[in-house]
This record gives C-alpha cells, sequence and structure tokens, in this order.
C-alpha cells in the first residue's frame, strides 16, 4: 500500500453495503476464557489482526494448544481448566493494550514460575503499576520498569481477599481482574478506587464470564466492588460466536456523514453487548436516520438538504469513537466539544493530541484541555496526516478523506503509515474503498 496513502473521495453519495471484522476486545477476551476454561473451544467471526495474533502467539508461548483458521475465521483453543502449561516463557506484547493487562493477571493464577512481558516503545509508556499493585496484594510478585513494561511476574497464586484497583487509566484493569479472579483460592472482592469509571467493557466482561461457565450468582457487583466467587471455567457447549467490532462499525456510521448517502453495516446490531454502539446515537443526533434489522443497520444521510449538527458529546463510555466524531467535526454546521476524553492521552498515543494536531493540519480551530477537546469547522485544507502509528487515528481521518473536499474527485487528504490499521482491522481500506466503489455503480 503506497505510504502516505492518498484517499480517494466519495463523488458520489454512498450507497454501499459493508462488513467489519470481529471485536477485538471480545475476540481477545474469549481467547483468555477459552485458555482458562475445560475443554475445547471454537471461537467464531475472530478478527485476525495484529494485536489477536500478539494474544494467540502468547497463548503458544505459554503452552496452550491453538489452531487457527483465518479463511473461517475460526479459532480453536484447548483449555487447561485454570492451569498455563509452561512454568516460564518471554512475551512479546507489541502494542496491544488487551494482552498486556489480560495476560499479567492471568499468569497471575499459576502457583508458581517466572515471565517476562515486554513490547514496543509504545507500549513501553503505557502505565501498567496499578494493576501491577492490585496483583501484589493478591499475592503476586510483579517488577515493573519504573511502573511501565518489561515487567518480571513471579506467581504464587491468587489469595482470596478484598483488593482495592484504580482503573482511571484503563478499565481493562478490572476486566482483567475479573477474568482471573475465579480460579483464585477462594472468593475475591475487588474494590473501585474511583466508581466513575467505564462500565460498558466490564459489563461485557462479566457476561462473557457466564458463557464460560461462571455461574451468575458467583458474580455479584454494587457501585464500589465487584465480587465474585471461586469457580471453574467450562468451555461453552456450542461454538462462542464473536460479535462484529463496533468500533470499527463506528467509521462507517459516520461515512454518509461525511459524503452523504446510504451504507448499510452487516452483523452490527442493536443489541450488541459493545458500549461503542452507541456511536450510533451520536450520528442519529447529529441528522442521521437509522434502521436496525436483525443483522445490521442502515444508516441515511442526506446532505443536500440536511443541515450536520454537532457530534458533541460525553464520550467516556465509548471514548474509542471519540476520534471518529472528532475527524468529521469539520463538516458540521456548529462547533463539536467532546468532553470526558481524558483517559485517552495514556492509549496507542496521546489521542486528543494526535487529533489536535491533524485538525491543525486541515486548516481548523481547535481547543483542547486535559479532558476534552472542541472543533470549531473552517475550510478545509490538503494536508498528510500523521497517525503517530495509532490505528483509530488513521481510520477516523479516512472518513473525512472520503469527503470531495476539491470537487473534482482528486484526493486531498494522505494518510502516513496506513498499515498501522492491521491492529484491528486489517483490510479496513479495502473495505472503504469497496464502498466506494459499490456507490459508484449503484
Amino acid at each position: 500500500m503506497q505510504d502516505p496513502y492518498p484517499v480517494p473521495p466519495f463523488t458520489v453519495p454512498a450507497a454501499a453495503k459493508v462488513s467489519v471484522p470481529g471485536s477485538k476486545s471480545i475476540t481477545n477476551r474469549a481467547l483468555i476464557l477459552a485458555a482458562l476454561a475445560d475443554g475445547s473451544t471454537i471461537l467464531e467471526n475472530c478478527l485476525f489482526s495484529r494485536d489477536t495474533d500478539i494474544m494467540v502467539q502468547a497463548l503458544i508461548a505459554l503452552g496452550f494448544e491453538v489452531e487457527t483458521n483465518v479463511s473461517a475465521k475460526t479459532i480453536r483453543v484447548r483449555g487447561c481448566g485454570g492451569i498455563i502449561p509452561n512454568a516460564q516463557a518471554d512475551i512479546d506484547i507489541g502494542n496491544s493494550g488487551t494482552s498486556a493487562r489480560f495476560l499479567t493477571a492471568m499468569l497471575a493464577v499459576r502457583d508458581s514460575g517466572e515471565y517476562q512481558l515486554d513490547g514496543d516503545e509504545a507500549m513501553r509508556r503505557r502505565p501498567i503499576q496499578k494493576l501491577a499493585d492490585t496483583l501484589s496484594v493478591l499475592g503476586c510478585e510483579i517488577e515493573t520498569t519504573n511502573g511501565y513494561f518489561p515487567i518480571r511476574i513471579r506467581p504464587h497464586g491468587l489469595s482470596g481477599s478484598s483488593a482495592t484497583v484504580d482503573a482511571t487509566e484503563s478499565s481493562q484493569f478490572v476486566s482483567a481482574l475479573l477474568m482471573a479472579a475465579p480460579l483464585a483460592q477462594s472468593d475475591i472482592e475487588i474494590r473501585l478506587s474511583n466508581p466513575t469509571i467505564r462500565r460498558g467493557y466490564i459489563d461485557l466482561t462479566l457476561k462473557m464470564m457466564q458463557s464460560f461457565g461462571i455461574p451468575a450468582h458467583k458474580l455479584t457487583t454494587n457501585e464500589s466492588s465487584y465480587n465474585i466467587g471461586a469457580s471453574p471455567y467450562k468451555a461453552p457447549s456450542a461454538n462462542y460466536a464473536i460479535e462484529s467490532d463496533a468500533s470499527a462499525a463506528s467509521y462507517f456510521i459516520a461515512l454518509p456523514l461525511a459524503v452523504g448517502g446510504i451504507i448499510e453495516i452487516d452483523g452490527v446490531t442493536k443489541n450488541s453487548m459493545q458500549g461503542d454502539i452507541a456511536f450510533a446515537n451520536i450520528a442519529e443526533s447529529a441528522g442521521a436516520t437509522l434502521e436496525w434489522t436483525s443483522s445490521s443497520l442502515v444508516v441515511n444521510f442526506d446532505r443536500t438538504n440536511n443541515r450536520l449538527g454537532s457530534l458533541g458529546a460525553n464520550y467516556y463510555a465509548f471514548s474509542d469513537t471519540f476520534m471518529t466524531g472528532a475527524a468529521i467535526a469539520p463538516l458540521a454546521n456548529d462547533a463539536t466539544l467532546i468532553e470526558r476524553i481524558e483517559h485517552t492521552r495514556h492509549q496507542e498515543c496521546d489521542r486528543i493530541a494526535a487529533m489536535v494536531d491533524g485538525l491543525k493540519r486541515l486548516g481548523q480551530h481547535t481547543h483542547d484541555k486535559r479532558a476534552s477537546l472542541e472543533i470549531a469547522p473552517a475550510p478545509l485544507r490538503p494536508a498528510t496526516i500523521d497517525t503517530f502509528e495509532d490505528h483509530r487515528i488513521a481510520m477516523s481521518f479516512a472518513i473525512l478523506g472520503s469527503h470531495d473536499t476539491l470537487g473534482n474527485g482528486e484526493p486531498w487528504m494522505q494518510i502516513a503509515d496506513p498499515l498501522c490499521c492491521r491492529k484491528t482491522f486489517p483490510n479496513y481500506f479495502e473495505v472503504l474503498e469497496s464502498a466506494r466503489e459499490q456507490s459508484v455503480i449503484a
């Protein structure tokens, strides 16, 4: 793929049907749960990307049997009933936050051993100390590098007790602890130092744990804590289907807002477990018409006769989509204020700073604070977008680049390092181009 990649604009309103891959969040959780379960699990509609490959390779390094079938989108995992086969391993976690956090807690359940986890330079800037502190209270020896990776883990099994976690940096700290907790020596209480953390993906984790055999009565919650009863995981009696990725769907929900027309997103449904499906409500508030079917979402927006409203909102509960809203904010008629996104400064990159950088290159007026970003629309100008090795920066700005800003069908935006999308959506630009081609011939 050409780098930087010139984004071909849509010269006609969208008229296409697209599919997005399986959810990264669900795929990596399911891989952990399947490995911890007793029995063999076949995962369907899996995401095959850089992040999920990191998780698969980590499980293989730990001695689990994992068989992948890319063409069928399936992964078979033979679980070992809560036992981690290999007592030692050096694991490369790249820049996969889910792998880093979930594996750290998973390894703590073993009664002995020694493991080292390390990643790339971006991962070495992502904090892990708060999760390590909680696991230490529960009996695991963890040495961090000044609070960051690389880390060394010497597990002694998780003691059944109470521990407090500060999950303001990432709700994945809580999900990681929850998935490990049923394999502790006795019941565990996980207290939250800040009860206002995002709950969407924690709730998803709890639902998935039930699918892998943990009874609902072993999972009790209140506003400030989670109580997890000791209980073995069991492989589901049928194949486990991974939902299509709601975060990835946000780009195609936004596409009609940028270019006009209709997009049907196959496999995305209103009853999704994923909190990021809430971006559809943002699009609807901005003027889009939504039609939910039993197996898809249809998004319609008439740019000729309708004004695009603000994409502003409190994005705290679905912050992986704030970049989608920010990227198309220059096309809105009013300023967009995106709030409660402070934690995104500690993800694949400082995502607020990255969006400010890209928007300013495009001639936009921005004002950012620690936890918010405001975009005042201004005439767009051609630019090359620095993605900072962040897949969501690349995919979000590509939607804005699909707008025919010059009015002549010529690319006006280039995306640097487009292959960073391999992290969660390896064929993203092919799917976007397919939507453009479908629209031309419709």
